[in-house]
């Protein structure tokens, strides 16, 4: 059953200004080499979990919706490589299972006027695959708030503060954030780390996964 201390929030001590501008630089290479699948509406719909999937991110980012499409830990800059160094020592810290696992992560580039809408992960769109873990880095997201809703009737409003990791195990939440009102962008780094296991029956693109 969901608890409030079962969301884990590590503060860091990363180069945010570094970081943000390789999330910019990122997300350009994003937009040139995926862009046209957003303009064409060319997602993928075989499955319905790829449907659901879609359905919830219609009004996400576009960054966030292409995020089956690339591994922002593939990037070339250090600032992402730091991202990538500081996500798989807390993941190791607070793994409860001996799977193999893989992660893939993507940036969500928010302007103003957009949010993150509501939205679930492996455990409730595809088929109650577990020992699944959710996390997010928040490099440049203040003020902001993430709401997280569990089955089970918890919910939970996290302040978000930059320079802060947040992870859990997905267990069957969805979560959102709130419109973004200022005129810069709101960026932070969200990824999953996925037993290999999943990965063999899932219905993703498997090039973009990377072993923790």
């Amino acid at each position: 059953m969901m608890h409030k201390d079962h969301i884990k929030i590590f503060d860091l001590n990363l180069d945010l200004s570094q970081i943000k501008k390789d999330c910019g630089r990122s997300y350009q290479q994003i937009i040139k080499e995926y862009g046209h699948i957003e303009e064409n509406d060319s997602y993928p719909r075989n499955t319905v979990s790829q449907i659901k999937e879609l359905e919830q991110l219609a009004q996400a980012p576009v960054s966030t919706k292409l995020n089956d499409f690339y591994n922002l830990f593939s990037f070339y800059y250090k600032g992402i490589y730091d991202v990538y160094q500081e996500s798989v020592r807390i993941f190791k810290e607070v793994r409860e299972y001996q799977h193999l696992y893989y992660l893939s992560a993507w940036v969500n580039y928010q302007t103003q006027g957009q949010s993150i809408p509501w939205h679930n992960h492996w455990y409730n769109l595809s088929r109650n695959l577990n020992n699944v873990y959710i996390a997010t880095c928040y490099i440049d997201a203040e003020p902001s708030v993430t709401t997280y809703e569990f089955d089970n009737g918890y919910v939970e409003r996290q302040t978000i503060k930059n320079n802060t990791f947040t992870i859990y195990e997905d267990v069957g939440d969805r979560h959102s954030t709130d419109v973004w009102q200022q005129d810069y962008p709101r960026i932070s780094i969200s990824m999953e780390f996925v037993p290999i296991q999943h990965l063999w029956r899932a219905e993703f693109p498997l090039n973009t996964w990377i072993p923790v």
